[in-house]
């Protein structure tokens, strides 16, 4: 007779058990990762904040100290622009004056040459003391005592027409292509002297 067999009483192993811890395991790792990874991301946001706010105060400073030169470099230069107008325009003050004095002594010698050279001079003479600014009749006529003689030729050859009734008087006070007209009104000084103090007043008035 054979042995009867022994039965062994079987045992589930704890699987489940293990399966959640390995579970819980993994969760726990993919929650830090993801805690890991947002801190860094925040850490790498403010690093990059903070580096854009030092670029953006160093360009600012950068700026600001261009600004600054380029103010001063201006500065500079109004000043050295003053400088130079104080020093340089009193010299060209006086050579304009001197450009001045020279042309109106050049024009009164070229005028007193032709007045003793031109033939046409008596005839200058005439017109120029007979053309008034105002609507007047003139009734004496002053000259130099040589121009008197060519004058009283020109208009003894009917070469100019004066007024009816004018005297012409010799003046020894006054030069060669000098005349004085006095009319109802009053006089016309027509003296080349006169002409030139006239326009030397405008040229170099307030600069003498």
């Amino acid at each position: 007779m054979s042995p009867e067999p022994k039965v062994s009483t079987f045992t589930p192993a704890v699987i489940a058990s293990a399966s959640r811890a390995s579970h819980g395991t993994e969760q726990q790792r993919a929650a830090g990762y993801a805690a890991g990874w947002a801190a860094g991301a925040r850490a790498a946001a403010e690093s990059a904040q903070a580096d854009r706010g030092r670029l953006q105060a160093e360009h600012d400073q950068r700026e600001a100290a261009r600004d600054a030169a380029t103010a001063q470099a201006i500065s500079a230069l109004g000043e050295a622009i003053n400088q130079w107008h104080r020093r340089a325009l009193p010299i060209l003050d006086e050579a304009r004056r001197s450009v001045y004095e020279a042309g109106l002594d050049l024009a009164q010698a070229v005028l007193q040459h032709e007045i003793t050279t031109d033939p046409q001079s008596a005839r200058t003479l005439l017109e120029r003391a007979l053309d008034l600014p105002i609507d007047a009749e003139p009734t004496v006529l002053r000259l130099n005592p040589e121009d008197v003689p060519h004058v009283n030729v020109l208009i003894a050859s009917g070469g100019i027409q004066v007024p009816e009734g004018l005297s012409i008087v010799a003046d020894a006070r006054l030069s060669r292509g000098d005349a004085i007209t006095e009319h109802d009104e009053g006089a016309l000084d027509g003296r080349i002297s006169t002409a030139l103090a006239r326009a030397r007043e405008i040229l170099l008035g307030g600069q003498e």
